[in-house]
């Protein structure tokens, strides 16, 4: 059933905030409801804000390629990891995608569509289960509301640490030693928590460098940290001939699960509803799949038997998830983070990918918890005198 039998409603789709999630919503609804009416309201000029998305091999379902595939602006075969006592490859497709791309690729699917309306510099109020008030006091209605603000709606919970980095994207005056991502590279100095280097080579001269931590505060000196970057670069076999943009990000890694679904609208999404990865941070498995979810189901079915399943099976994940953050900040500091998060990424690349994609299987949980990871100081101590592979 379509907006023209409904007339009350203003659209079939209300999709609030322009970000990631509800880029991914549009994109396949438009391709599997083409005759569903969507309108999306964001407040800045653009989609997407000032953001570098990745995902990794199982990240993004093989059923959402028919719709999802525009949004791969870079793929490379693998990642580089680097340790102090290690270093390895992870094998399998890594994509990442620029905010100015993923603006590009919505604004290109809204043009071909009529029934497809996106309203910028628009400011919201409040948000219902069937409508949405504005900052003017005019009211939208719509059949499915979408809450997917961004994470100032929510999306945290007290007792976890923070994942946060600065970023610059930079020209090099020669090309970089590497073609293809290095996930963590923590050979350098140590501080605040466990810190590593993150690059993605998107050519031969320009790279983003980001420094990342994983810290039990959220404090963030962005200017020492810029110096700091181009200081250490060279160390990197990176030759910085200018910064072209500059990102920052301070992500809460939760203790507790923060996806709590409800089984009636509206649905709060994206970050702020705890559609995301806790342990890493990344977000497109957890988001696709609500889009697949939204894309595949009828109005009357939304909150249906698959609404259940979809939901039961990613907080079992999350929660899991969750917890190994409060392990991590709880009783892991310095140099012991360091070597846990080590640990971790010596386990196969299968467990790294389900991992990353929240779909770990119980064995999984048994090889992070006891093979990959020692998770009592006590435990820590015999491991570190007896290392072993898993």
């Amino acid at each position: 059933m379509t907006t023209q039998e409904q007339p009350w409603a203003d659209a079939d789709y209300l999709l609030v905030g322009g970000g990631l999630q509800n880029a991914l919503i549009l994109m396949a609804l438009a391709r599997r409801r083409p005759d569903a009416s969507i309108i999306l309201l964001e407040r800045e000029a653009e989609i997407g804000g000032n953001h570098i998305w990745s995902f990794q091999a199982r990240d993004l379902p093989e059923s959402a390629f028919d719709w999802a595939a525009p949004l791969i602006e870079y793929e490379w075969p693998g990642y580089q990891l680097f340790f102090k006592e290690s270093s390895r490859w992870v094998k399998g497709a890594y994509r990442s995608l620029t905010s100015d791309h993923l603006d590009r690729v919505v604004r290109a699917v809204a043009d071909t569509s009529s029934r497809i309306e996106l309203r910028f510099e628009v400011e919201v109020r409040r948000v219902q289960a069937e409508a949405v008030e504005l900052a003017d006091g005019s009211r939208l209605r719509g059949r499915v509301v979408i809450d997917a603000r961004g994470p100032e709606q929510g999306g945290h919970s007290p007792g976890g640490g923070y994942q946060k980095f600065v970023g610059l994207e930079c020209r090099l005056s020669r090309p970089a030693p590497t073609a293809v991502p290095i996930l963590m590279d923590s050979r350098c100095r140590q501080r605040d928590g466990f810190r590593f280097f993150y690059i993605l080579p998107f050519a031969a001269d320009r790279v983003l460098i980001e420094d990342t931590y994983f810290s039990n505060c959220p404090d963030l000196d962005v200017d020492a940290i810029k110096a700091s970057i181009l200081a250490e670069a060279p160390d990197l076999g990176l030759e910085v001939d200018a910064v072209l943009r500059t990102e920052v990000g301070v992500l809460p890694m939760p203790a507790l699960s923060t996806l709590h679904p409800k089984s009636r609208g509206p649905i709060v999404a994206g970050y702020a509803g705890g559609w995301y990865n806790p342990s890493t941070g990344y977000s497109l498995a957890a988001a696709s799949r609500l889009a697949e979810h939204l894309s595949k189901t009828p109005f009357d079915d939304l909150f249906g038997r698959d609404w259940r399943r979809l939901t039961r099976d990613l907080r079992f994940q999350s929660i899991f998830l969750a917890a190994l953050n409060l392990l991590m900040f709880r009783w892991f500091h310095d140099d012991k983070r360091r070597r846990l998060m080590e640990r971790f990424y010596l386990l196969p690349d299968a467990v790294i990918h389900r991992f990353f994609a929240m779909e770990t299987t119980l064995v999984d949980w048994w090889r992070i918890m006891y093979v990959g990871a020692p998770w009592t100081p006590k435990g820590w101590g015999r491991r570190a005198r007896t290392p072993e592979q898993p």
